[in-house]
């Protein structure tokens, strides 16, 4: 009997530490899942470390060029110009030709593609008989597009798994309503870095190149918006001519004073003037 109430009693207590294993491994397996879920972007975050700290062969670089410069023609080296973009598989975005009383310009804007940019600044140079200024730069922006891509990745795989939430739909209605709150806005942060993605790629495939050339001409004066016809001409003398009866009589009338005063002095000049001719008589 003593063996058996042992025996009984060894296998109730390993019955109990087998289901309180076996609910402490469930704990710890539904706590992993969570935190999985919760963590799944910040899970990204090493990758992109990794991400930043490699040397990139394929480097991404805008590249820009300012160049002015005087020419012989300005319509002749806007022509050629025009023929240079089409020539290197570009195109021109943006033009303003202007003219004063010394010289004629034009500011030409032409997006190039990045592997031409060189020849077709080049090219351009050629065109000038004096360079005043060439400024070309490049900005590199590798590290910002490998920050963009792995953020990208790291969004998408937090959607997908809210995605994945609302099609099996476990969970209460709460959970669901933040998974969609949590969709919308994943979503248009993946728009805003795609958009910026898009912007890059757009600045590294396309060269932007600034040409403001000019030609110098002898000076003229500025010739009048219009011709001024006989009947215009003589409206105008007809304007002219009153404008100065006006300014006289105006004239008259601002100096009033003094003619009163004058004429009180000439008038006791001739009484004196009469009176000593009656005296001498």
């Amino acid at each position: 009997m003593k063996f058996l109430h042992r025996t009984f009693t060894a296998a109730i207590a390993f019955t109990l530490l087998t289901v309180s294993s076996c609910g402490s491994d469930r704990a710890q397996s539904e706590s992993k899942v969570s935190k999985s879920f919760d963590s799944t972007e910040a899970s990204y975050q090493p990758n992109l470390k990794r991400g930043k700290e490699q040397v990139h062969e394929n480097r991404k670089l805008i590249w820009t060029a300012d160049l002015e410069f005087q020419v012989k023609s300005v319509d002749k080296s806007t022509e050629e110009i025009n023929a240079l973009s089409a020539k290197y598989g570009g195109f021109v975005s943006d033009m303003n030709l202007s003219n004063n009383t010394y010289r004629i310009s034009n500011t030409i804007t032409v997006r190039i593609p990045n592997s031409k940019f060189q020849l077709f600044v080049s090219a351009i140079k050629g065109e000038s008989i004096f360079m005043d200024r060439a400024d070309i730069s490049s900005q590199d922006v590798t590290e910002e597009f490998v920050d963009i891509e792995a953020r990208l990745k790291a969004k998408r795989a937090v959607r997908d798994r809210y995605i994945e939430v609302l099609k099996t739909k476990t969970g209460s209605v709460k959970d669901i309503i933040e998974a969609e709150e949590a969709i919308r806005v994943i979503t248009e942060e993946i728009e805003a870095k795609e958009g910026r993605l898009r912007f890059l790629n757009n600045r590294v495939d396309l060269s932007t190149v600034t040409i403001n050339m000019y030609e110098k001409v002898k000076y003229v004066d500025s010739p009048e918006r219009f011709e001024k016809n006989y009947s215009d001409e003589v409206g105008e003398s007809f304007g002219t001519g009153w404008q100065a009866v006006k300014v006289i009589l105006l004239g008259f009338i601002s100096i009033w004073p003094l003619l009163f005063a004058g004429l009180i002095a000439l008038g006791i000049w001739k009484r004196k003037k009469i009176i000593g001719l009656f005296k001498h008589k």
